[in-house]
């Protein structure tokens, strides 16, 4: 039920990092949601787990990193729009909306990716 994706990709960042220096990178994102996160201690979510995720997928971007981020959900789940404007927030050029019945064209944005280094 939850989706910290910037506090996660925070907390690997320094090995993506060290992984990646020198080397043709892809730092491949599937998410099935937005960044949420709350329990006693920490509350995540809204604008400012936007924002971090955001910031966070700048840092990888700017070490050199590809970016390929899906966001997977069907044609007919709730709030989808608002949830593809905020995904693209995040990713930018780099998000990309998949249906989960039709996974080829997951396969070709792939390919695509892959074949442009």
């Amino acid at each position: 039920g939850t989706t910290p994706e910037g506090l996660c990709f925070a907390a690997i960042e320094k090995q993506i990092m060290n992984d990646a220096n020198g080397r043709d990178s892809f730092f491949l994102n599937l998410s099935d949601g937005m960044p949420w996160y709350s329990n006693n201690d920490i509350s995540y979510g809204g604008k400012e787990a936007l924002q971090h995720t955001r910031n966070e997928v700048e840092k990888l971007r700017k070490a050199g990193i590809e970016i390929l981020s899906f966001y997977i959900s069907d044609r007919h789940s709730y709030n989808r729009e608002s949830a593809m404007q905020d995904f693209k927030r995040m990713y930018g050029k780099d998000a990309s909306f998949i249906d989960p019945t039709n996974l080829i064209s997951l396969a070709k944005v792939l390919n695509k990716k892959f074949l442009a280094k």
